[in-house]
């Protein structure tokens, strides 16, 4: 059923000028999104306007929201060519309405406006935007999509093509989206405005265009030309170059995997070469868009990025019970993995941070580096210098574990070795209150192992942060049959406090990330030992745009580690993880990889491995692929996390896996033949 957004139509008279305010609203607070029916009702009332005596007509919303786009679970239930095509005609002859009014007009965007929301606003004639929105942006390409609703000529227009393909995009893909000022700074907006009296204010702004004065209240730095001069700024070599280099990082990065940016650069460049200078025909904008509503593509990255939402806000396996106060906490160790945690404990919770490690100098060198952080984020503009200098006196060091006596939460981030995280718990206990939570941040070794020295092992729990922390939101939260609900409880809300993504998954070997990559790598490892050849191995899966090789990712890592981890693994499951033979060399002869500067396979490893054989690219792919679908039905059989759906939110929070995969399961379906989400398969009848 379709969230269904109301407009409320009001004429006020202002500053000698009578306008017609249409005011976007849903019930029971829900964020204000588009589908047909809302599309409908946004027709009807501007069909209903009183034209008569009204000097200009403004569309605005409630709340924090301005409208946040399309309908995505209304959109996903077409399932032909015309009725995904219908989506994007019906939001072009919506907004065109608004466009061809007879008077002057205006979006007066009052919070969040992103990709429907946005184009909305662009077919109004000038801008305003509260000082306070921090959520302008086009997200379509990151869904699997195009903006269909005219955003992408229309911004190419005011902004040129260039920018234009950055916000579409190059910050799509990344997730960003631009505030109020950076986008009067590109060109977007026209004005920015308090949020106290921002209705009043933009009315002011309004009053100020109708009398013929000034047309933006904020300098526009960054915007080097009007409407008038973007197609001759479109000809230039410089543009060309600039569009070509974008399509050569998506080269690089996606191999093609997904369709929606190379149409979006595409349709970018035919705004930016139109010689009319007038908005471009729609037929193509208006195919493109149906062509990508109905693929798998699509269809996976709407899914990840509701899986992602959803399970962000609800996160399953949270207990009901009372969670335990964090007003101070203990880090053992002060290597970077502890430096980073501590950085994060203290930003995000605001309480005291202990560090310990057995010298005084490694505890130093850790206060410095955070000290260094956080005049990075003073100096990039994410923190004032007031917040940073409090930040960095919450966090303290010493060598005496005896100063996490008042800690409600210890988290350890020492050697990942079993003996040596059980014997720095044994060595805390005694210290701490009885009430006091014991955290673990392996990524692999059993927690309830761990807990068999302790006199309260219900206190003990894994917390397992991603490297770089501060970047990637997952944590993957382990409990053993001995964990109480008190300290499960505490987890989760220590994760939501961090502002982490909590999932919880039982006490196995390598629990989720680290058991599905590190089956990945075994496998990608027996092929090497086996005398395949080394570059097909690490490129055979880039035509499904991963983030990186897995040879990359083991350079990332380090040799050392994957070797510990690949050991680790093969001791729980050796039927599955087989230990390389390879990669001990590799470690042994002190080499940070397989792979040389340039990405090739390094001439010293190639030593260590026997001579290539020919091999085809679609052979490994399916080997390695086939590892992977086998893996995750084990997991699943295991039942170490709920479902498909939090290792999908694993592999994308954890590892950095793109929207267009869906994770890793919708992946697996298209590829292995695999049913984990029959759901996102197309129709049939998606066929004309």
């Amino acid at each position: 059923m379709e969230s269904l957004t109301d407009v409320r139509t009001e004429y006020i008279d202002h500053a000698g000028y009578r306008f017609a305010i249409l005011t976007l609203a849903t019930a029971h607070h829900r964020p204000v999104t588009m589908g047909p029916a809302s599309l409908a009702n946004f027709e009807a009332a501007l069909r209903a306007l009183d034209l008569a005596g009204v000097d200009a007509v403004a569309v605005t919303g409630t709340g924090p929201v301005f409208c946040a786009g399309a309908d995505l679970k209304k959109i996903t239930e077409a399932a032909t060519s015309d009725q995904a095509e219908d989506v994007a005609r019906r939001g072009l002859e919506a907004f065109a309405m608004l466009e061809a009014l007879p008077v002057p007009t205006f979006a007066f965007i009052n919070g969040t406006a992103l990709g429907g929301g946005l184009e909305l606003a662009l077919h109004a004639g000038h801008r305003t935007a509260a000082d306070s929105v921090r959520a302008l942006g086009f997200p379509e390409v990151r869904l699997g999509l195009i903006p269909g609703w005219g955003g992408i000529p229309r911004t190419v227009a005011l902004v040129g093509p260039a920018l234009t393909a950055r916000l579409v995009i190059t910050d799509s893909l990344a997730g960003k989206n631009l505030s109020a000022r950076a986008a009067a700074d590109l060109g977007l907006v026209d004005a920015v405005l308090p949020e106290d009296g921002f209705l009043a204010a933009s009315l002011d702004f309004a009053a100020g265009i109708l009398a013929g004065g000034a047309t933006a209240v904020v300098p526009s730095p960054l915007r080097s030309h009007t409407a008038g001069d973007s197609k001759s700024e479109a000809l230039s070599a410089e543009v060309l170059a600039a569009l070509e280099d974008i399509r050569t990082q998506l080269d690089t990065r996606l191999h093609g995997a997904a369709p929606a940016p190379y149409r979006a650069l595409k349709l970018i460049a035919d705004a930016a070469t139109d010689p009319s200078g007038q908005v471009a025909d729609p037929t193509t904008e208006i195919r493109s868009f149906g062509e990508l509503l109905l693929s798998d593509e699509a269809r996976a990255s709407i899914y990840a990025f509701h899986v992602t939402q959803s399970l962000a806000k609800n996160p399953a396996g949270r207990p009901t019970a009372e969670p335990l106060p964090v007003r101070a906490v203990g880090v053992v160790g002060a290597g970077l993995m502890a430096s980073q945690l501590a950085l994060v404990f203290a930003r995000q919770l605001r309480v005291p941070v202990r560090i310990t490690d057995l010298s005084q100098d490694r505890v130093d060198a850790a206060l410095s580096w955070v000290a260094g952080q956080l005049d990075k984020l003073v100096d990039r503009g994410w923190l004032d210098a007031a917040d940073a200098a409090a930040i960095r006196a919450l966090v303290t060091g010493g060598t005496d574990k005896a100063a996490f006596a008042d800690c409600d939460v210890v988290i350890e981030a020492v050697f990942e070795e079993l003996d040596v995280k059980r014997a720095v718990f044994a060595e805390l206990e005694p210290l701490l209150r009885p009430d006091a939570l014991l955290l673990t941040n392996t990524s692999s070794l059993s927690i309830e192992a761990m807990g068999a020295v302790l006199t309260r092992p219900e206190r003990l729990i894994g917390f397992h942060f991603f490297n770089p922390v501060a970047v990637l939101p997952l944590v993957e939260i382990i409990s053993t049959p001995q964990t109480d609900q008190a300290t499960l409880a505490t987890a989760f809300e220590l994760a939501r406090r961090l502002r982490k993504t909590p999932v919880l998954a039982r006490d196995t070997a390598g629990f989720v990330v680290n058991r599905v990559l590190t089956r990945l790598m075994s496998e990608v490892l027996s092929l090497l030992d086996d005398g395949a050849d080394p570059d097909t191995v690490d490129h055979a899966l880039d035509p499904l745009g991963l983030p990186m090789t897995p040879l990359q990712l083991l350079q990332f890592i380090g040799p050392a580690v994957q070797l510990h981890i690949c050991d680790t693994m093969h001791q729980a499951y050796p039927q599955r993880f087989a230990l390389s033979t390879s990669l001990k060399r590799l470690v042994a002869a002190g080499l940070p990889g397989y792979l040389d500067h340039d990405g090739r396979i390094s001439p010293d490893a190639a030593s260590l491995l026997p001579a290539p054989m020919a091999a085809g690219a679609g052979t490994v792919r399916a080997r390695l692929l086939a590892a992977l679908a086998d893996e995750v039905t084990t997991v699943l059989e295991e039942k170490v996390v709920a479902g498909p759906e939090q290792i999908d939110l694993c592999m994308i929070l954890g590892a950095n896996y793109p929207f267009h995969t869906g994770g890793l399961t919708p992946l697996l379906d298209r590829e292995t033949g695999t049913a984990f989400h029959p759901e996102l398969r197309v129709p049939l009848a998606s066929a004309r």
